[in-house]
């Protein structure tokens, strides 16, 4: 019977631990939501600003991305 125990608690170990890095790579593989114009306005942004750089940051609720210069 110890030999039962021991293998369904190693089970449910590992089925914790796939679980785990499955959220895990889930989340590093989710996608933020830029499209490819934002690269671009990032790069517009740090030469708007140009000196310090400027870096996008939120807009506000339902807003567009807005440029923050730094400096």
């Amino acid at each position: 019977m110890t030999r039962y125990w021991k293998t369904m608690r190693n089970a449910a170990v590992a089925a914790l631990f796939v679980g785990c890095m499955g959220f895990g790579a889930m989340q590093a593989m989710a996608d933020d939501g830029e499209d490819r114009e934002a690269s671009c306005s990032a790069w517009a942004c740090a030469q708007e600003c140009a000196p310090f750089g400027g870096q996008l940051g939120p807009g506000g609720p339902g807003q567009p991305l807005q440029c923050y210069c730094c400096g």
